[in-house]
């Protein structure tokens, strides 16, 4: 692993109660996923490229829709369970995306990212709101010390997304994706 950096500090308040979503940026809208998304949802999970570094697979009309119903009910910021979230355009609530979180690691001190954006709305920034959006929403309602997103090193459009998102270089590590060996560079923000 490569020396660990400072990392960007965002400030906080404390948690309510009450459901976070939806959560309105700019140009997106981070909210439930829900079962009427669901052929946007498999337009572009199955599209090959947008796939190519993701560790999901394309899911079967009846699988994908049962997920996007557990995601509807899901309780957010419970430890352990990924919790995926809608991107949605701000003008036409239309799903363009989606980006989850995990919240683990010894004293559950971290959330792990992810994220997906169709390729239509892609090359806007769309999915860098989406993720400063998440992050700012995960260091006000959970306790978690800090945020971070693995890719592949290959991936060069989610490094740059990464790095203009305000995260920061913290390490690598050897892995292997879809049966191919390949280096994963780490990512995170800290509280």
């Amino acid at each position: 692993m490569a020396e660990k950096l400072s990392l960007p500090v965002r400030r906080s308040s404390r948690s309510k109660r009450t459901d976070p979503l939806p959560r309105v940026a700019e140009r997106i809208v981070l909210r439930r996923l829900r079962p009427s998304d669901l052929a946007e949802f498999q337009a572009y999970r199955a599209d090959p490229e947008i796939g190519r570094y993701q560790g999901w697979s394309p899911l079967p009309a009846e699988m994908a829709e049962t997920f996007l119903r557990e995601m509807t009910a899901a309780e957010f910021g419970v430890v352990g369970p990924w919790f995926q979230l809608a991107i949605a355009e701000r003008s036409t609530d239309r799903l363009i995306g989606d980006i989850g979180f995990c919240i683990c690691g010894p004293d559950n001190q971290h959330a792990e990212l992810g994220f997906s954006l169709a390729r239509h709305a892609q090359g806007r920034g769309l999915a860098t709101e989406a993720v400063r959006t998440v992050i700012d929403l995960l260091f006000e309602r959970t306790a978690i010390a800090r945020v971070v997103a693995m890719t592949d090193a290959r991936n060069q459009a989610c490094i740059r997304l990464l790095q203009r998102a305000d995260l920061r270089p913290i390490g690598t590590v050897n892995t292997v994706l879809r049966g191919e060996p390949c280096v994963e560079y780490i990512y995170a923000a800290a509280r």
